[in-house]
C-alpha cells in the first residue's frame, strides 16, 4: 500500500489523530497514578501535622476575648499546619491566655517544624519557670544559649535553673556570660516602652552572690552586694540579701537600715524580657495582665502599667481587681479626675469594702474637695482603721489648718505602721509650725536613724537647726540632702541663704 502524504495510515478517518501506542498509554496512566500518590501523601502529612496542633477548650461566655482570640489563631494554623510561622501565633495566644498545657503542647510542634527557632523552646522554658523548673528546664535553656547566644535574658534564667539544680559552677558561668551581654530592647511601636527598673548585670551580680554564700565565701558575697547596692539602689533583694549578710556579721543596725530601705521599695523588679512582653501585648487574660501591670515600678514605667492595665479592663471591664488597679495607677501619677471616675465604679462594684471609700477620700482631697474627702475618709476609718487612711486624713485636716488634729491623725497612723516616713515627716513639719521644735528634731532624727538617705527629712532638719542658730549642724544636713538629691530646690535655697548671710 502506498503511503500517503503526511505519514497518516489510510485507514485513519481525517480529523482524527492515530491512537497512541500501548506504552505511552502506560506512561500517562503512571503519571496520573504518581500524582494521585503525592497527592495523598500530602494530604496525609497535612492531615498528621493537623492532629498535633491542640484544639481550644470549651470556654463560657464570660470569655469572649479569650475564645475569640484562640478560635482565630486556630483556624489559622489549621490552613497550614506544616509552617511554624502560622501554628507559632496560635501557641503564643495559648501561652499569653494562661492555657500552659496547650502552649506547651503547641511550643513542641513548632519547634518540630523550625527547630533552628529558638523561640519556641525558651517560650517552653517560661512555662517550666511557672511550673517550678526541674532538669528538664536546665536542658530547655542549654539549647536556647546555643541556638542565641547573645540572649541575655536566657543566659540569666539558666543560671537560676542550673543553681536551682545545685550545679553551683554552670550558674557561676551563665550569670557570669549576662555581664557581657547588652541589655535587651524593651521597645515596641505599637506600645509604651517597658523601661529597664533593674540592669540584667544587677540580677547576675545578685546570683554571683548566692553562689559565693552557699560556698561559704562571705567576704566575696558581701563584696558583690555592696557594689551592686550603690549601683542600683532600686533593688531590693540586693538590699534584703546584703542586711541578712550584715546580720550575720553582727552588724545589726546597718541590717535593720537596709531592710527599712527595701520594705519601702517593690518586692520584686522583674527584669525586661522581651518575649514576657511580646505576651503581654497578646494576653486577653485580665489575671496574667493584671499581675504584670502590678510588677512595674510606676516611677519608671507608669505608661506600661498603665497600658496593661487598660488592656485588662478591655477584656475584663466587670473586674473590680482590675478597675481599683487601673485607678490606682492614675492617682499615683496624678491623673485624679480619671482614677475618681473608676474609684467609684470599684465601690459600686464592692459596696461593703472601707478602702475604696478611703481611695475616693484621698483622691477627692488631691482635687481639694476636702469636705466631700473627709466625710469619705471618715467613713472608711469606721471599717479600715489602717496607717494610710489616718495618714490622708491627717494630711487634709493640716491643709484645711486643723493642725492639732493632724498630729493627732498622723501619731495612729505610726502607731499602726512605725515605718511610715510620709507620716513622720508631715508630723515633724506640725510640730514645727506649733513650736513645738524638740518633738520635730526628735522626730526627724528617729526618721534618719532608719534612713539615712532621706533627703527631705535632712531638709527639714536641717531647716529646723537654722531656726535654732545650730548653723554648723544645719548646713551639714542640707550638704548632705543635695548630695542624696541634687535636684532639692529647698536644700539648695536654704544652704544659698545661709551662705549669703555669713558673707554679710
Amino acid at each position: 500500500m502506498t503511503k500517503r502524504k503526511g505519514g497518516r495510515r489510510p485507514d485513519t478517518p481525517a480529523g482524527f489523530a492515530r491512537a497512541p501506542s500501548r506504552t505511552i498509554v502506560w506512561l500517562v496512566v503512571g503519571a496520573a497514578l504518581a500524582g494521585v500518590a503525592v497527592w495523598g501523601v500530602t494530604r496525609w502529612r497535612h492531615a498528621a501535622a493537623a492532629n498535633r496542633i491542640p484544639a481550644p477548650p470549651t470556654l463560657s461566655g464570660q470569655f469572649v476575648a479569650v475564645t475569640s482570640h484562640l478560635s482565630t489563631r486556630y483556624e489559622a494554623a489549621q490552613r497550614d499546619p506544616g509552617s511554624a510561622e502560622a501554628v507559632g501565633p496560635l501557641c503564643i495566644a495559648y501561652h499569653a491566655d494562661m492555657f500552659f498545657d496547650l502552649a506547651d503542647r503547641c511550643y513542641a510542634h513548632a519547634a518540630d517544624l523550625d527547630p533552628d527557632d529558638w523561640r519556641w523552646e525558651y517560650s517552653r522554658a517560661l512555662i517550666q519557670f511557672e511550673r517550678g523548673g526541674g532538669k528538664t528546664l536546665v536542658g530547655s535553656l542549654r539549647r536556647v544559649v546555643h541556638l542565641a547566644p547573645r540572649f541575655a535574658p536566657a543566659w540569666l534564667r539558666l543560671g537560676e535553673a542550673e543553681f536551682k539544680a545545685q550545679q553551683y559552677d554552670a550558674a557561676r558561668e551563665a550569670w557570669q556570660r549576662v555581664s557581657e551581654l547588652n541589655e535587651p530592647d524593651g521597645s515596641e511601636s505599637e506600645s509604651p516602652a517597658h523601661v529597664a527598673e533593674v540592669p540584667l548585670a544587677a540580677y547576675a551580680g545578685l546570683g554571683l552572690a548566692r553562689v559565693a554564700l552557699i560556698r561559704g565565701e562571705a567576704d566575696r558575697a558581701r563584696e558583690i552586694l555592696e557594689g551592686l547596692a550603690g549601683q542600683a539602689p532600686q533593688f531590693g533583694s540586693v538590699l534584703r540579701l546584703l542586711a541578712d549578710s550584715y546580720r550575720a556579721s553582727g552588724r545589726a543596725a546597718d541590717a535593720d537600715r537596709l531592710i527599712y530601705r527595701a520594705s519601702r521599695l517593690p518586692p520584686y523588679a522583674p527584669f525586661v524580657d522581651p518575649v514576657v512582653d511580646s505576651l503581654a501585648r497578646d494576653s486577653r487574660n485580665s489575671t496574667l495582665l493584671l499581675r504584670l501591670a502590678s510588677e512595674a515600678n510606676l516611677a519608671m514605667n507608669a505608661e506600661w502599667s498603665e497600658y496593661l492595665a487598660r488592656r485588662a479592663l478591655e477584656f475584663d471591664p466587670r473586674n473590680p481587681d482590675v478597675v481599683v488597679k487601673l485607678a490606682r495607677i492614675l492617682r499615683t501619677i496624678g491623673r485624679n479626675e480619671e482614677a475618681l471616675e473608676l474609684f467609684h465604679e470599684y465601690h459600686r462594684l464592692v459596696p461593703g469594702d472601707f478602702l475604696g471609700l478611703a481611695h475616693i477620700g484621698s483622691c477627692l482631697s488631691a482635687m481639694g474637695r476636702y469636705d466631700e474627702a473627709e466625710s469619705y475618709l471618715r467613713r472608711a476609718l469606721m471599717g479600715a482603721d489602717d496607717a494610710v487612711t489616718h495618714y490622708n486624713l491627717g494630711l487634709l485636716l493640716s491643709q484645711t489648718g486643723r493642725v492639732d488634729a493632724a498630729i493627732g491623725e498622723y501619731q495612729k497612723a505610726l502607731a499602726r505602721d512605725p515605718g511610715n516616713s510620709d507620716a513622720r515627716t508631715n508630723l515633724a513639719a506640725a510640730l514645727m509650725r506649733q513650736g513645738r521644735v524638740e518633738l520635730a528634731v526628735r522626730e526627724l532624727t528617729q526618721l534618719l536613724d532608719r534612713d539615712p538617705d532621706n533627703a527631705i527629712a535632712r531638709t527639714n532638719l536641717g531647716l529646723v537647726f537654722l531656726q535654732q542658730g545650730r548653723v554648723d549642724q544645719a548646713r551639714a544636713q542640707l550638704e548632705r540632702a543635695l548630695q542624696i538629691d541634687a535636684g532639692l530646690a529647698p536644700a539648695r535655697e536654704a544652704l544659698e541663704s545661709l551662705r549669703g548671710s555669713q558673707k554679710h
